[in-house]
Parts: C-alpha cells; sequence; structure tokens
C-alpha cells in the first residue's frame, strides 16, 4: 500500500466527533487488510470474534453487541451461513430464536486471522506509546459506555423530517442551481 504525505488536522477539526470518524476511517483501513485477503469484512469478521466469545448467542443479541441494526444482522448471518462459517440452530430458550455458532470451518478462519488481527490492532496504536495505549483505550471505552444512548444503529444518519427552515421561508420553494 503507498502512504499518503501526512496530512495534519487543522485546529479546527480538532473535535470529537471529526477526529472520530477520521479514526473509524482508518480502524476500518487497518482491518480490511487483514480480513480482505478472507474475503471477509471488517463487520463480518467482527460477527465471526462474536460468535467465539459467545457460541449460542441470539440474532437479535448479536446485533447489539455488535451496535448494528437486525436487518443488517440478518444480511451478515445469512452470508456467513452461506459461506459455512456459522450455523444456525433452534434455540434451546426460545424456540423462535436462532443460535448462532461457528462451524469447525468459521472456527478455522477465526485461528488462521487471529494474530494478523491482533497486529492490525496493534498497528492502528503505533503511533501511541505503550503507557498511552492502555489509557487511550480506557478513555474510548469510558466514553462509549458513557453515551451509549447514542451508539445505537442509524443515529444521526438518518435525515430528520422535512419541515420549513429558518433559513428558507415557509411556503417558497428551495431552488437550487
Amino acid at each position: 500500500m503507498t502512504r499518503s504525505p501526512a496530512v495534519r488536522v487543522p485546529e479546527r477539526h480538532r473535535v470529537p466527533a471529526h477526529l472520530a470518524r477520521r479514526f473509524h476511517q482508518v480502524c476500518l483501513g487497518i482491518t480490511a487488510e487483514v480480513t480482505e485477503r478472507a474475503g471477509l469484512t471488517p463487520v463480518e469478521f467482527a460477527v465471526i470474534t462474536a460468535l467465539e466469545d459467545a457460541p449460542g448467542i441470539d440474532q437479535g443479541s448479536l446485533a447489539a453487541r455488535l451496535g448494528i441494526d437486525a436487518v443488517s444482522a440478518h444480511h451478515l448471518v445469512h452470508r456467513l451461513a452461506a459461506a459455512d462459517y456459522i450455523e444456525r440452530q433452534v434455540s434451546p430458550k426460545d424456540r423462535r430464536a436462532r443460535a448462532l455458532r461457528l462451524t469447525a470451518r468459521g472456527q478455522a478462519l477465526r485461528d488462521r486471522l487471529r494474530a494478523d488481527g491482533r497486529a492490525s490492532q496493534e498497528r492502528i496504536l503505533a503511533p501511541l506509546a505503550q503507557k498511552e495505549r492502555k489509557l487511550f483505550i480506557e478513555m474510548l471505552t469510558r466514553l462509549v459506555e458513557a453515551h451509549e444512548a447514542y451508539a445505537r444503529p442509524g443515529n444521526g444518519r438518518r435525515r430528520p423530517p422535512r419541515t420549513a427552515s429558518p433559513i428558507t421561508p415557509p411556503n417558497r420553494p428551495i431552488v437550487t442551481d
């Protein structure tokens, strides 16, 4: 991969929302370098990792754990099941739900990508000293947990209903060129 020259973040853009979005781009890009070799997206790999951590979890709980909507979880589960990485079985707790588990093929994939996955996380944090890395993760965790009500699928991405704006007088069409 070719690296572009370092771009300094302008002072006025050094705010949490902008930096978090840019950091997310960095995380996805570095993680994708590992997952794409296996034909997975970073979120598909997250599903596999979550199922290793919580075998038997149902699809709704998986969606909540990953911070994605139920429809996206359904599509991810369907694709990973079709690739024989995960299996769905009727849940012993609720016959309407499906318990999800890694197949032997899914576990082998997880095992094969484990070291590269860890290395990618280390690469993300490489600009920080070891002591700073731990503090950074603790602070990110604290922020995410404190603002959990906002960390829901689709939050901030859906446009609010169209109403008269304070900029556009009521009953006048918006003209764009």
